[in-house]
């Protein structure tokens, strides 16, 4: 009788985002580095524009029913933690990551654009829509703008993208 085979069970994520812009880049850098050789599972939950308390809400009914090895929320730095949605992402152990100062910034800044000091989201996101044709809330965005070559040969250059898929592969 031949041995018996044990499979190793994936780790298990559940990543809470604030909107739908992240949840393309997000889902888009997911599909590009979390592979069936990862022996990790990336859920990702979009919380819809929330901030910081959706993104908790978000990730309270994401694992409702659930376990998950890991939890991890990415949202802008734009607003604040409020104490309630930082005691939880504390007692929870959430890992946090934060696009300054909106989700687009960081794209800008992975198509090597360069930005003023203090710039607001809205001027991020007017300027990405001007820079990039498309819609930034659909993965195909993402596809055609940043592939993964396109993303291999830029890491090193934004820290958050580097954190990003560090995590995703293995997660801590």
């Amino acid at each position: 009788m031949p041995p018996r085979v044990v499979r190793k069970t994936n780790k298990t994520v559940l990543f809470a985002v604030e909107g739908e812009t992240d949840f393309a880049f997000l889902t888009h850098i997911k599909s590009c580095y979390v592979g069936r050789e990862c022996n990790v599972s990336v859920k990702v939950k979009n919380a819809h524009g929330a901030g910081p308390l959706g993104i908790m809400d978000a990730l309270v009914s994401g694992a409702r029913g659930k376990s998950y090895d890991f939890l991890a929320a990415l949202f802008d730095s734009d607003i604040p933690l409020c104490n309630e949605s930082k005691r939880y992402f504390e007692r929870n152990e959430v890992q946090l990551f934060r696009s300054d100062p909106a989700i687009e910034g960081t794209i800008l800044r992975l198509g090597d654009q360069r930005l003023q000091e203090n710039i607001s989201t809205g001027e991020c996101k007017r300027m990405l829509a001007r820079i990039y044709p498309g819609d930034s809330m659909d993965v195909r965005f993402y596809e055609r703008h940043f592939n993964k070559e396109y993303l291999d040969a830029h890491r090193g250059r934004v820290l958050l993208l580097d954190e990003l898929i560090d995590y995703l592969m293995m997660p801590v």
